[in-house]
């Protein structure tokens, strides 16, 4: 197997990631690939092992950097939120006390992102690739049981959210047409014609309740899912780096 061939293959196994941390790990790859030298492509190949393997490794430590990365976010900004304000010591400053009363307090500074983040993968999107990432890990018959049970109840709980969705979607277009013949009904019979579209707006704000709603469910439901499965990654791929070091 050439170079071209291998990082062909790893770009193939890393296909559910999004396309910048893909395009980052085959980038590392390649270069590290082009520091061997030509002569040494197949001893690297052999170091590093079959593309597919070696993608799920990947896939793993890269749902386990993003887990830190929200966590040390999250953290951050709990600490800034509760940040208490400084006041200026009078006796350092050389002010009296009636002065410093009158200073205002000294408000934390937002941090400056420099780094813009890329090609952000949707809820659901983080979800499949989490869910993806535990099935890349070795585990126990009984774990790996225990997760084809989740994984079904997860799908049956989003089947119920999507016909959630269609129904609003379907309400919305039945009340549009609603709406539109109970304005035709307006010129022949105005009574009639209220009736019938104040029964189409109706029906109208239920379809918008319901396809927002469902929206937010699958939204809330697959980050709730994705960081609680995220943290089993984390744990797990912990626990086996630290059994390969003391190997």
């Amino acid at each position: 197997m050439t170079k071209e061939a291998y990082l062909q293959e790893l770009r193939k196994g890393l296909k559910i990631l999004p396309q910048y941390d893909r395009d980052e790990v085959v980038e590392f790859y390649e270069e590290y690939f082009d520091e061997a030298g030509i002569e040494n492509e197949a001893k690297v190949i052999e170091e590093l092992g079959e593309p597919k393997i070696l993608a799920k490794k990947i896939l793993v430590d890269v749902v386990d950097r993003k887990y830190e990365e929200t966590m040390a976010s999250a953290n951050a900004d709990y600490s800034s939120s509760n940040a208490m304000a400084v006041v200026p010591a009078p006796a350092a400053s050389g002010f009296d006390n009636a002065q410093a009363q009158t200073l205002p307090p000294v408000q934390p500074q937002p941090q400056v992102q420099h780094e813009k983040q890329k090609d952000q993968p949707s809820a659901l999107k983080t979800l499949l690739i989490v869910l993806a990432a535990i099935f890349a890990l070795p585990l126990s018959p009984v774990i790996f049981a225990l997760l084809i049970v989740v994984s079904a109840l997860v799908f049956v709980a989003f089947a119920v959210y999507i016909s959630f969705l269609i129904t609003g979607i379907s309400m919305l277009v039945a009340a549009i047409g609603t709406i539109v013949f109970g304005i035709i009904a307006l010129f022949m019979n105005p009574l009639a014609g209220m009736v019938i579209v104040g029964s189409g707006l109706t029906v109208f704000g239920l379809g918008i309740f319901f396809t927002i709603g469902s929206l937010a469910l699958i939204r809330v439901t697959a980050r709730g899912l994705a960081k609680g499965l995220g943290r089993i990654v984390h744990k797990r791929n912990k626990k086996n780096k630290a059994a390969q070091a003391s190997a």
